[in-house]
């Protein structure tokens, strides 16, 4: 699906992969990311889609490269881009679901959700509010529950 969004007199278009997918692909201005909506009970017919927020929560992908998770074992969260860790949602012990919010990386005035790529429960995490992040930095470890 191919839409137009108007943000602040600057249109820009945005191409979106499938809905039913987690995390759903959005490719703004030649741009992809890894977008995480919130879930609901039923999904909005097409009528029912309302416009997008100036400050929507993603996380930028690339997909040509190797997802960093996955290959570490699918035991680390690390960072996908260079940012600032804003807020921590889980603590040392937490168990987590797929999906789950772990913590909020600040990048180029953008908040981007970092989420849980399994279920486990939080082993490490290992850094904290208003540090600075490099791209590929480990942030979270969890283990199995």
């Amino acid at each position: 699906m191919k839409i137009h969004v108007k943000i602040q007199n600057t249109t820009y278009e945005v191409k979106i992969g499938d809905l039913n997918a987690r995390p759903i692909q959005a490719c703004v201005d030649g741009e992809t990311f890894e977008v995480w909506p919130e879930e609901i009970a039923h999904p909005p017919s097409p009528s029912q889609i309302a416009p997008i927020e100036s400050n929507p929560v993603v996380s930028q992908a690339n997909p040509e490269a190797p997802n960093e998770q996955s290959e570490n074992g699918n035991n680390d969260i690390s960072a996908p881009i260079p940012g600032v860790i804003i807020e921590i949602s889980v603590k040392t012990g937490d168990k987590v679901t797929y999906g789950q919010e772990l913590c909020i990386l600040e990048a180029m005035k953008m908040k981007n959700s970092i989420r849980a790529n399994r279920e486990g429960i939080v082993q490490e995490i290992l850094v904290s509010n208003g540090d600075q992040v490099r791209h590929g930095q480990l942030l979270i470890r969890l283990q199995d529950r």
